[in-house]
């Protein structure tokens, strides 16, 4: 019996698998028409999530779709709408409204598009949310800018949560949105007679009479403690608002030129300096004995604080503000000082996991919590740090700490060999696993921790010299009566 002739075209209707393939290939291609498109909006991986929620999921307030049904942050949505109407001029609401609106439609289709996610939202319900977000985060930088008193400001730790989640990656929308609508809203300051538009031809901190842009009233917003974010050119493109922070927050981390190693008395002596011959004569001794060197892979981390100390290293506090200003030289490893505190861990984190997922070519960040990684493992070590002055440790104890610096890298991946830190890796690496070094560290423990031990180690050698002058002098006063 002759089989019928299927074409490419036809489906076999008695086949359900083949029935279900093809209803799966004829529903909207979004990711197969985007594969090669750069996405802009990530989500953590699940698994990095679920480690610790705290530093991905927004804790008071939800921008974007990814998180917009969680319970308990349906409360904000509340505080999005008294934003939006005070935002709007009262005597032309509808009118500004339909032009909000009307730029959000356009714009509705890209910023879908720049979702890693598709999006189960409609177009209307897409641009209400985009209205909302962005008005919130302009109103709310207009307000801080302007030091406006309103109900967030009245209880003193909405605003740093609200700051956080901000800043969290899963939490963003595209920021040429941000731009456009406030473009709309500071158009309309000329025509329209808002107390709230009339802010913008109030003095600011630059010059008078000029209008702030949304760059300046970011900057003052996302600004953390004393230490001012540099403000970024008018013509650069952001992603969205953690980019923006990124940029800023890089650009204060430039790298200063390496300082001058100036070595304490006690320094010259573990350099070799002050006794060439005793210590020539030592790593003689103890490179006697070493075998032949075996070809071996090079060194890809450091040991920890705590090993690093028994093998000699000391710790030094940088006073460069640049987080990377980390450098190692006649064993004294230099450290900038870090803060760590509540809002420090989810800010650091999505800092990573942003460079993770932004594409970009260098990671110093990645580089830098690998680093810190690597010599945090116990609370000892953070006590080793804490007492020279490294780290500021503002949590419950040391081992809180000693997580944190452990939960940095969760994210990380780095290729070993050509990182940001990968020369100081190797180099810190061999002078460990330098025997000489190790017998030098015992020797300095042993003998040179305190001035007690340095008196008694001087008074020993002299006793030897004297014992030592006093038996040759019997033997030559022998031999000379002989």
């Amino acid at each position: 019996m002759a089989q019928p002739d299927h074409t490419a075209s036809e489906i076999r209707r008695d086949d359900p698998l083949a029935l279900s393939i093809k209803n799966k290939l004829d529903r909207e291609p979004f990711q197969y028409e985007n594969m090669n498109r750069q996405f802009t909006v990530f989500r953590v991986p699940s698994y990095i999530r679920e480690s610790n929620k705290n530093f991905y999921e927004p804790r008071i307030i939800s921008i974007g779709p990814y998180h917009r049904d969680r319970e308990h942050l349906k409360c904000m949505e509340e505080q999005k709408v008294v934003y939006l109407r005070k935002l709007l001029p009262q005597n032309d609401t509808d009118v500004t409204l339909n032009k909000f609106l009307e730029v959000l439609r356009e714009l509705e289709p890209v910023a879908r598009r720049c979702y890693y996610e598709k999006i189960d939202m409609d177009a209307d319900q897409f641009v209400e949310m985009l209205l909302f977000d962005a008005c919130f985060i302009i109103q709310l930088a207009v307000n801080w800018y302007f030091q406006e008193e309103d109900i967030l400001s009245e209880i003193g730790w909405t605003v740093p949560l609200i700051k956080t989640d901000l800043l969290m990656l899963e939490n963003q929308i595209p920021f040429f949105v941000l731009q456009r609508v406030f473009e709309l809203y500071s158009s309309i300051d000329d025509t329209l007679s808002s107390d709230t538009m009339s802010n913008f031809d109030s003095t600011s901190q630059d010059s008078v009479g000029e209008k702030a842009s949304l760059f300046d009233l970011l900057v003052t917003f996302l600004q953390q403690g004393n230490e001012p974010l540099p403000l970024p050119e008018a013509d650069q493109s952001f992603d969205h608002l953690l980019e923006f922070y990124y940029h800023c927050f890089m650009t204060t981390q430039k790298l200063p030129d390496k300082p001058k190693n100036k070595l304490l008395p006690l320094e010259l002596f573990r350099a070799k300096k002050v006794f060439p011959l005793i210590s020539s004569s030592i790593k003689r001794l103890t490179t006697r004995r070493r075998p032949k060197k075996i070809a071996r892979r090079k060194p890809r981390m450091v040991p920890c604080a705590t090993e690093l100390k028994d093998a000699g290293v000391t710790f030094k506090k940088t006073e460069a503000k640049s987080v990377f200003l980390v450098n190692f030289s006649n064993g004294v490893l230099r450290i900038p000082y870090i803060q760590v505190e509540e809002a420090t861990r989810p800010q650091l984190m999505n800092l990573i996991a942003f460079e993770q997922c932004g594409g970009q070519k260098e990671k110093p960040l990645t580089s830098y919590a690998v680093f810190m990684d690597c010599i945090v493992n116990t609370p000892r070590d953070v006590l080793i740090l804490q007492q020279n002055g490294i780290i500021e440790n503002k949590l419950a104890n040391e081992k809180e700490a000693a997580e944190f610096f452990n939960q940095l890298r969760y994210c990380t991946y780095l290729d070993y060999e050509k990182h940001h830190l990968a020369d100081l890796f190797k180099t810190v690496k061999k002078y460990c696993d330098s025997r000489w070094q190790k017998y030098r560290a015992k020797l300095y423990r042993d003998y040179f921790s305190n001035p007690w031990s340095i008196i008694s180690f001087f008074a020993a050698i002299m006793l030897l010299f004297l014992a030592t002058v006093q038996t040759l002098y019997t033997v030559l006063s022998y031999y000379r009566r002989s």
